[in-house]
């Protein structure tokens, strides 16, 4: 059976406070470390690919896993993904004797995003296999019906394929890789799958790992792992996101690039802190009317506008 693996870990983790989500300690061990561990149960004979930063590797893990960049880095999880595919290729062209080690087993790859410190081995072995059962890629799918495109298996030739008819990845979103194909859902807890973006959704992965007893070391590595990656963080309870809201952040991520998503949450996170007294959703409610009123009927550029409200906003008084 011929399997490759490709783990992203070249994001800025801007939400995150800039710290590399997947060096992160959780129990007792990185991120990173945790979802090779369970790729190394589900596929023992497969080769790992990190597109990305190494951090929070193991000396080990540093010997065995190969370690690739998108061009340019920061380009984005589908740059990731190109960069990791075209890596695995040369690689195969320079040892020709192991290209087929699954003789008439379809070669798959599987993609997986680098802040999922809970994916099991259980759910990667389920990919494999209605990967293979269905000739197409198969993604996890949870209870409210949505698929994790950055934890899912490829036919590796019709990967590589895609990729290709896609051109130029550089900032470009991961979902364009499945525009017009089927994909096989793979049901899964929503739990497993999990990644997490800010502190507030890291203590909440932290405290099901805690909770779960999964990790002896759990409570004695908490408090540095929240003073490393979550200081500051509001501890409070947090309330169920309404199905409204995230079908309107499954919208958005369909139809914007991951550098206007990141822009959006940046300018947010400034007009929250700046000394004006407009509200981040108006503001960017005015970012989005002035999108929307581009010129000659074409929208002017996400990041564009926000840069205009914030001039705006930001004017001196006189």
């Amino acid at each position: 059976m011929a399997n490759t693996v490709i783990i992203l870990s070249g994001g800025r983790s801007r939400r995150f406070g800039g710290v590399h989500k997947p060096g992160v300690l959780l129990g007792g061990r990185s991120v990173i470390s945790r979802i090779i561990a369970a790729v190394r149960s589900a596929v023992p004979e497969a080769g790992i690919w990190l597109a990305g930063s190494g951090d929070g590797l193991s000396q080990l893990e540093q010997a065995s896993v190969h370690t690739v960049r998108e061009e340019p880095i920061f380009s984005g999880p589908l740059a990731g993904i190109d960069a990791g595919v075209h890596a695995i290729g040369r690689q195969v062209e320079q040892t020709p004797d192991v290209q087929r080690r699954g003789g008439d087993v379809m070669d798959v790859t599987l993609v997986l995003a680098g802040d999922m410190p809970l994916v099991s081995s259980d759910h990667l072995r389920s990919l494999l296999a209605a990967c293979r059962e269905a000739g197409g890629p198969a993604a996890g799918v949870d209870d409210r019906g949505k698929l994790q495109f950055l934890c899912a298996a490829w036919p590796t030739d019709l990967l590589r394929s895609r990729l290709t008819d896609i051109g130029d990845t550089r900032d470009k979103a991961v979902k364009l890789l499945f525009r017009g194909i089927e994909v096989t859902p793979v049901e899964v807890d929503a739990a497993t799958i999990v990644d997490f973006d800010t502190p507030e959704e890291f203590e909440q992965v932290f405290a099901q790992v805690s909770s779960s007893g999964s990790d002896s070391s759990a409570s004695n590595s908490g408090s540095s792992a929240r003073a490393s990656s979550a200081q500051g963080a509001d501890r409070g309870e947090h309330r169920r996101v309404p199905d409204e809201v995230l079908q309107i952040r499954d919208h958005a991520q369909a139809e914007m690039t991951d550098g206007d998503v990141a822009a959006i949450l940046e300018f947010a996170s400034r007009i929250k802190h700046s000394d004006s007294s407009l509200s981040p959703v108006l503001a960017a409610f005015l970012a989005g009317r002035i999108h929307s009123e581009g010129t000659d009927g074409t929208p002017r550029p996400v990041q564009e506008s926000l840069q205009r409200v914030e001039e705006i906003l930001t004017r001196p008084r006189d």
